[in-house]
C-alpha cells in the first residue's frame, strides 16, 4: 500500500481511525512502531519509546531489541550550521565511531522484523508537528523499501498542512494517500445521534435534530458533546426540541471556554481585526483578496498577518489564495462576542472601517 495520511481538523477523528488502523496491524502480526509527534522530542526518541508497546505485542529477539536500542542513539549529538542560512549538518556516532541515522536504525530493523516472518508499521500522529529534519529521514527509508518485496507500511494523521510538511521534507511525498476527514452532512450527522439512540429505545425528534444539526456543523466532537449532555440530562423516550435548548447555554458556554477562547483570546489587535473581517464574510473558505478587501489593501499585503494566524492555529489555508477559520462555526463565535473583539481591534493600527 502506499503510504498514507489521513487528514484533518482538530477532533475529526483521525487519530481514531489512525488508532484502529494500528490495531488491526497488531491483530495481523505486525510490528507497530507509533508516536504523537512534537516540536521538542526527535522522532527517534519518540520511536524508540515506543518499543515497549512492541515488546509486549510479539517476543523479540535480542537483535531486535539490540536495533531498538539503537534507534535512540541515533539522535544527533551535535550540528554544524551551514552559512548563508543554508541549514546545518548533524552528526552522530554509533559504538566504534560508525556513522549512524534514524534511517540506519529504521532499515536494520525492517531487516530483522522481516526475517521473523513480520512486518514493520510506522505510524506518526500529529505529524505536522515533527521537524523537517526527522522527517526526511523516514520518508528516505519508507520510499527505499516501498518498490522491494519488504515494504515499511506507513500511516499517519494530522491536521491541513500535514501535506505540505511533508512536501517540504521530501516533494515525491505528493504521491503519498492524503484522505481527508470532513465535517458529516446533515444527513450523515442525524444518522450519528438517531441510530445508536433507537438502538437504545429512545428517540429523538425531528426538530431537535435539525436543532442538534445547527448547532454542531456536523463537526464529531460538537455532535458527541451535545448528543452525549442532551441524553443525560434528558428522562423518557423522546427527546424533543426543548430539551436540546434547555442544554444549549451551557455546551455554547464550555465550547466557548475550551475550544475557541484560548486561541481568539491570545490574538494580537491586528489579528483580531483579521478574524473579525473574515467572520464577516461567513462560512467558508473565502479568497484571501475578499479578506484584504475589508482593509482596502491587496492580500499579499496582509500576507504575514495571515500567516501568523495560521501559526496560532486560527485560521488555515484550505487551497492557494484561500483562507478560512480552522475550527468550524469560529464565524459563530466571533458574532456571538463581536463587541468585546471590536474593542480590541480597535487598539490595533489597521484600519478597521469595513471590519466593525
Amino acid at each position: 500500500m502506499r503510504p498514507t495520511v489521513f487528514v484533518g481538523l482538530r477532533g475529526m477523528g483521525k487519530t481514531a481511525l489512525l488508532r484502529r488502523c494500528l490495531g488491526m496491524a497488531r491483530d495481523d502480526g505486525a510490528v507497530v512502531l507509533e508516536v504523537e509527534a512534537s516540536p521538542d522530542v526527535p522522532l527517534a526518541i519518540g520511536l524508540a519509546d515506543s518499543v515497549s508497546d512492541a515488546k509486549r505485542q510479539v517476543s523479540l529477539s535480542a537483535r531486535i531489541r539490540e536495533i531498538f536500542a539503537k534507534m535512540r542513539k541515533a539522535v544527533p549529538s551535535a550540528s554544524v550550521d551551514l552559512p548563508n542560512d543554508m541549514g546545518s549538518i548533524a552528526f552522530g556516532l554509533r559504538e566504534g565511531g560508525e556513522t549512524t541515522t534514524l534511517r540506519h536504525a529504521l532499515e536494520d530493523l525492517n531487516e530483522a522484523v522481516r526475517r521473523r516472518g513480520l512486518y514493520l508499521v510506522v505510524a506518526i500522529d500529529e505529524i505536522q508537528e515533527s521537524a523537517v529534519a526527522d522527517l526526511r529521514e523516514l520518508i528516505k527509508v519508507v520510499h527505499a523499501t516501498a518498490g522491494s518485496d519488504e515494504p515499511i507500511v506507513f500511516l499517519g494523521a494530522g491536521l491541513t498542512n500535514s501535506a505540505r510538511r511533508l512536501h517540504d521534507a521530501r516533494t515525491y511525498t505528493e504521491r503519498w494517500r492524503y484522505p481527508r476527514l470532513e465535517c458529516l452532512s446533515s444527513a450523515q450527522t442525524v444518522q450519528a445521534i438517531q441510530q445508536p439512540a433507537r438502538a437504545q429505545g429512545v428517540e429523538f425528534s425531528d426538530d431537535a435534530l435539525n436543532t442538534l444539526v445547527d448547532e454542531t456543523a456536523g463537526y464529531p466532537f460538537f455532535i458527541q458533546e451535545y448528543a452525549a449532555v442532551v441524553w443525560l440530562n434528558t428522562d423518557g423516550a423522546t427527546i424533543t426540541r426543548a430539551d436540546v435548548d434547555r442544554i444549549k447555554p451551557a455546551i455554547r458556554q464550555e465550547l466557548d471556554e475550551q475550544f475557541y477562547a484560548p486561541r481568539f483570546e491570545r490574538l494580537t489587535s491586528r489579528e483580531t481585526a483579521y478574524a473579525l473581517a473574515l467572520a464577516n464574510l461567513g462560512k467558508g473558505p473565502h479568497a484571501a483578496h475578499a479578506v484584504a478587501d475589508a482593509f482596502s489593501a491587496r492580500s499579499s499585503d496582509l500576507s504575514s498577518l495571515r500567516n501568523q494566524l495560521v501559526k496560532k492555529d486560527v485560521v488555515f489555508s484550505s487551497a492557494p489564495g484561500m483562507v478560512e477559520f480552522r475550527m468550524p462555526l469560529s464565524e459563530v463565535y466571533v458574532e456571538r462576542n463581536r463587541e468585546r473583539l471590536e474593542r480590541r481591534a480597535r487598539e490595533g493600527t489597521i484600519s478597521l472601517l469595513r471590519v466593525s
